[in-house]
């Protein structure tokens, strides 16, 4: 987290030069660029190098099966992988513990999501998913060095998120993305929604949520799973790919498409033979077409083709479909978007 000082430390400061400041407001910013990312693990006194790929997302399979035994939603369970890689962000795995850090991640993520569950209960299910062919552990059982040690690792995590507990997921955008295209363009919505939902899903074992905002990966997101549907079932009805949906999502084509490519990195590590080729054969028509489309769409001022267009709101200043991408994305704003009424006809 970056450190800064608040207006009155800097007034206290430029009327006694000598005197020290009073208090620091630590900062941190909502999204983080790859550049940022490799900066941040260069500074880290101990790094596990190429083994933290498989760490990170064994924990997060690990948060997935042991948020779904507690019976918490996917929100809560996407909260908890979001904090474990913003936790790793500024640690290294030598230095805490992975699995003891998923166990504080997913405590967390119960509270900031209102689906709190005792510390002990969390503890008997952990040890349910870890050892399943044991006896279920006894809750007084849990030692109380064990739920300490959570307990102080929970602090640390609170400090480096600097108790900022706004984390948007991109489930509900996305839903929102297809039942708008849904209005302009004959598609298998819940079909499409379903596999979107399901990329979206496996994304929280990459560090995405770290780089994108939620509409960002919410597009990628569609437009993956708009590819795979039409590889799997030539019947499948899709998007009109030679439409502008990326000026529609307000979101760059390349940021769009390296959502898709750190998903499909993910499914070629840990899928088998067969489904790797596909993947990489995805993977490498996304490389081409990039290469053969050119400028993005927005530096050149495109216009929004009518009857898409869509306002947005972002830091209280209406950005139309006729700006730049650089006022309304990425790292630096949320954007909401405000779409046009539909009626009940309409989105099917």
């Amino acid at each position: 987290p970056l450190l800064g000082m608040n207006a009155s430390t800097k007034s206290s400061r430029q009327s006694s030069p000598s005197r020290p400041p009073l208090s620091l407001q630590r900062r941190s910013p909502a999204y983080f660029s790859k550049r940022y990312q490799t900066l941040l693990s260069n500074l880290k006194k101990h790094s596990a190098g190429g083994k933290e790929h498989s760490i990170r997302h064994a924990s997060c399979s690990f948060i997935q099966q042991v948020g779904k035994k507690l019976g918490f939603p996917q929100t809560t369970i996407s909260t908890a992988q979001a904090l474990y890689h913003r936790f790793y962000l500024f640690y290294s795995v030598r230095d805490y513990p992975p699995q003891d850090i998923s166990i504080t991640a997913i405590f967390v993520a119960s509270k900031i999501e209102e689906t709190i569950k005792k510390l002990r209960d969390i503890f008997v299910v952990i040890h349910s998913v870890r050892h399943p062919d044991s006896k279920e552990l006894d809750p007084e059982q849990v030692s109380e060095d064990r739920r300490k040690r959570i307990i102080g690792y929970e602090k640390v995590m609170l400090e480096t998120l600097c108790f900022d507990f706004q984390i948007r997921h991109p489930y509900e955008i996305m839903v929102k993305f297809v039942k708008y295209i849904n209005a302009h363009q004959s598609i298998d919505g819940r079909v499409l929604a379903r596999r979107a939902y399901m990329l979206l899903t496996d994304s929280y074992k990459t560090p995405l949520c770290l780089e994108y905002p939620a509409h960002s990966i919410a597009a990628g997101a569609i437009w993956l799973a708009n590819r795979l549907l039409k590889d799997e079932d030539d019947s499948f009805t899709g998007l009109d790919e030679s439409r502008p949906w990326d000026l529609v999502f307000r979101t760059r084509m390349e940021d769009m498409e390296d959502v898709c490519h750190q998903i499909l990195d993910l499914y070629i590590q840990i899928c088998p033979d067969e489904e790797m080729h596909r993947y990489t054969r995805i993977k490498i028509q996304l490389n081409q077409e990039l290469q053969s489309r050119g400028a993005d769409r927005y530096l050149q001022g495109h216009p929004d083709p009518e009857g898409l267009g869509s306002s947005v709101v972002s830091d209280k200043q209406i950005v139309y479909s006729n700006s730049t991408l650089d006022m309304a994305n990425t790292n630096q704003h949320t954007v909401c978007y405000q779409f046009v009424s539909m009626s009940p006809h309409d989105i099917q």
